[in-house]
């Protein structure tokens, strides 16, 4: 089965949880046991993996990313530097996820919840969902 989502964060360098419609997407397929892969098809974004507990936790790792990666002019690739220095994060922070589908349901630790990473300006974005199993 294979699902394509829309999705548009508020504001740029954010993480939006897209974990409630995984987790629908799973139940609705019929999948008892196989894999839940999730993918988005941009360099510039992400799909992460980490805690929904603390939201404050999220600007952490987006403050870490534009440590690391700050928009700079000094890049060699040809677009603007907010948009090369989101190529390295994605590339990075992961663009396609596996996680475990068992029972029909996805299986994620206690605290775990599913991101879509928007790295550059709020846009109308995808994500894909392909379950593989039986």
């Amino acid at each position: 089965m294979y699902t394509v989502e829309t999705i548009q964060a508020d504001k740029a360098g954010t993480l939006v949880e897209i974990t409630e419609r995984v987790k629908e997407i799973v139940a609705l397929s019929g999948v008892k046991s196989g894999i839940a892969v999730i993918n988005t098809p941009y360099d510039d974004a992400g799909i992460l993996c980490t805690s929904f507990y603390d939201p404050k936790g999220h600007e952490d790792i987006i403050d870490d990313f534009n440590r690391i990666w700050p928009a700079r002019n000094d890049f060699h690739c040809k677009s603007d530097a907010v948009r090369c220095a989101a190529h390295s994060k994605a590339a990075v922070g992961k663009q396609s996820m596996d996680f475990i589908v068992e029972d029909g349901e996805l299986k994620l630790g206690g605290s775990q919840g599913i991101f879509f990473a928007e790295y550059c300006e709020p846009s109308k974005r995808e994500y894909t969902v392909t379950l593989l199993g039986a």
